[in-house]
């Protein structure tokens, strides 16, 4: 996928600086087809990183990527040891921690996020989901540290085991798991992956719908204001390319 940057530079000609490093950190395991590690382990890929480089590019920005699981990135850009990462969803929690876009005029409502992320259930063919009708029995999965799995305790629908996506599919597949949630495209990759289309599906309604940002740390968002500001808006116009390229389907999802 190719994305164009030309109209970047048109829009704002007038920012110019010296290259700046944004070191990112992301999870590079299960989260296929939007990032994971590269053949060498160094540059990612992935729609989210085309998207990156889309809009750092006309910022002069150098993009420096570190793998670690979530709970890890999270921890290193508390610590101010990585600038930034990805893929989070605002929380009020959250919001104490990192620097989300628009944080004063409200994150939620903010256009300048990486991608609308849909949480369906997969579950097995034979036993469909329905979000209004779910009774648990063995519960529902999700990755851990995630806001969906936060969101299934409180629902009191998690499982008391914790799987991993690879995981957690193959024991919905054996009937040994209600469902696993996951981003819905991710979801559908993993399922290709792993041979189980046949086996488990996914579900029509959503259990959240949520945005994710790319966050910064504090104190570096402060030091480099207008630049991660910038970079947040150009992250608009690269997007709207990928959500034309992967439309989502309009679904149900909680209030």
């Amino acid at each position: 996928m190719k994305i164009c940057t030309a109209l970047l530079f048109v829009l704002f000609p007038w920012f110019s600086q010296a290259k700046t490093v944004f070191s990112v950190c992301y999870e590079g395991s299960g989260m296929e087809p939007f990032i994971s590690a590269g053949i060498d382990g160094s540059q990612p890929m992935g729609f989210l990183v085309e998207m990156l480089n889309a809009a750092a590019a006309p910022l002069e920005i150098t993009l420096q990527y570190q793998q670690a699981p979530w709970l890890r990135c999270q921890k290193m850009v508390q610590e101010n040891q990585l600038n930034a990462t990805l893929a989070m969803i605002w929380s009020p929690e959250r919001a104490l921690l990192y620097r989300f876009p628009d944080q004063q005029s409200g994150t939620e409502l903010s256009n300048r996020y990486l991608w609308q992320a849909e949480y369906p259930v997969l579950h097995t063919v034979d036993k469909p989901f329905s979000l209004a009708q779910y009774q648990p029995q063995f519960g529902i999965s999700a990755p851990l540290g995630y806001i969906v799995e936060q969101w299934l305790q409180h629902k009191g629908w998690l499982s008391p085991y914790k799987f991993t996506p690879d995981e957690g599919l193959k024991m919905v597949a054996e009937g040994k798991l209600d469902g696993y949630s996951v981003e819905r495209l991710i979801g559908r990759y993993q399922l290709q992956q792993l041979g189980l289309t046949g086996k488990v599906a996914v579900s029509d309604d959503n259990l959240l719908v949520k945005n994710w940002h790319i966050v910064f740390n504090p104190d570096f968002y402060a030091n480099n204001t207008e630049l991660v500001e910038q970079f947040w808006f150009n992250l608009i116009a690269a997007r709207k390319h990928l959500e034309a390229t992967f439309p989502q389907t309009q679904t149900t999802s909680p209030n």
